[in-house]
């Protein structure tokens, strides 16, 4: 199995052979931030990418575009333009397709026969997008899930990825990998096998009868609701989220719940790191809340080894917007002593998909590791599961 990791940078080698580092000339096109962008359809999640667009490259011209027939004629303050209208305006813009696989193509073959040469020639979907954006400030990481990474190719590198690979025993873990790996290499389009079981309640492990489940990034309670409404039953509960907004509601959210199962519920409003300090935070009241040195407010973060001295979890669940390999740092002693079950996201950066496996590793003998996407551009969790808690047909 390892010759399709081989593979994968063989087909990365080659293109930057063929075409130079730039990951512009990559895609073979001649395109400049003052081009412009246009976005086309306005449709599924563009209003989100527009709002992330004007406020980490205020300065590219920007513009909507759709030819449906769309009632719409504004998306996040920016007016809908017609197709010929808004190839008038940008000649040589980045033409960015609200689309993928089968329905790329079609949009694709609708509007080619009027578009230049130009527009044809920068023509990608809104998952290549993170590629041409430029990086190193505290917004541009929200496209980093979709910007081709020469990390993963350097040198030092792929022996890391490799051996990463190797912990997947099963072939969808496997799939998955390599998926993800392929859209980093050479920002692929691929399609990502997703599951459809509830995220971080894969089957990959056994349910306990009094789990001790430890919730980082509890947000507004949905992964609580989630584990009760999937039947879980619970011991403790400790539940950790630094954002005040979303505190307030996952507060709420536990008020509601019996008396008897509120006494087992214990919620902390802190960041959780690898030691206890005061860290700066982008309160945003969203999923995407996080640690962020140039954020706003400040927030106490505090590592789960002493947080939670003399509790045995059971099962921890990470997501923190690219913090966990700090929090898993922090709760070296938890893991080593109570042996969780651990759901890990690993696609908040692109190297998290194989540095936090590996870090598991060398914590702790004796688990496996099992790698599920729940959609395909994001949502990639690592299950890493001691070899007594393995699902039934998983234990082979």
């Amino acid at each position: 199995m390892m010759d399709r990791i081989k593979t994968l940078f063989a087909l990365h080698d080659e293109a930057c052979a063929a075409s130079g580092n730039s990951a512009r000339s990559r895609f073979g096109s001649l395109w400049r931030p003052g081009d412009g962008i246009i976005l086309y359809p306005p449709r599924d999640g563009a209003a989100d990418y527009i709002t992330l667009l004007k406020a980490t490259v205020p300065d590219i011209p920007l513009l909507v575009c759709d030819d449906t027939g769309s009632a719409a004629r504004s998306v996040s303050g920016l007016r809908v333009h017609g197709l010929d209208e808004a190839v008038a305006r940008l000649p040589r813009a980045l033409w960015v397709l609200f689309a993928s696989g089968d329905k790329a193509s079609a949009l694709f073959a609708r509007i080619a026969p009027r578009l230049s040469a130009a527009h044809l020639n920068n023509m990608i979907t809104f998952r290549q997008l993170g590629e041409f954006l430029p990086v190193g400030d505290k917004k541009s990481r929200y496209f980093d899930g979709y910007r081709k990474t020469f990390l993963a190719a350097a040198p030092r590198t792929r022996a890391k990825v490799e051996n990463a690979f190797e912990l997947f025993r099963d072939p969808l873990s496997q799939a998955v990998f390599c998926a993800v790996l392929k859209r980093y290499l050479l920002c692929s389009d691929t399609l990502i096998p997703v599951s459809s079981s509830p995220e971080y309640f894969e089957d990959v492990y056994t349910r306990l009868p009094d789990e001790v489940f430890v919730d980082c990034g509890a947000y507004t309670g949905d992964t609580l609701h989630d584990f009760l409404r999937l039947g879980g039953s619970l011991k403790e509960y400790h539940g950790f989220e630094p954002d005040p907004g979303n505190f307030a509601e996952l507060s709420a959210h536990a008020a509601k719940l019996p008396a008897q199962l509120q006494a087992r519920i214990h919620l902390y409003r802190n960041a959780v790191g690898h030691e206890r300090a005061t860290v700066f935070f982008d309160a945003a009241g969203t999923m995407g809340s996080a640690v962020n040195p140039d954020g706003t407010s400040a927030v106490e973060s505090v590592a789960l080894d002493e947080t939670l001295n003399g509790v045995s979890p059971t099962l921890i669940k990470l997501d923190i917007e690219g913090y966990e390999a700090f929090a898993l740092q922090g709760a070296r002693g938890l893991i080593r002593g109570a042996r969780p079950v651990l759901a890990l996201c690993v696609y908040h950066h692109p190297f998290d998909l194989w540095e936090l496996p590996l870090l598991v590793t060398n914590m702790v003998d004796g688990y496996r590791f099992f790698l599920r996407a729940y959609q395909e551009q994001f949502s990639y969790i690592c299950y890493c599961v001691p070899s007594e808690r393995l699902g039934p047909a998983c234990a082979g």
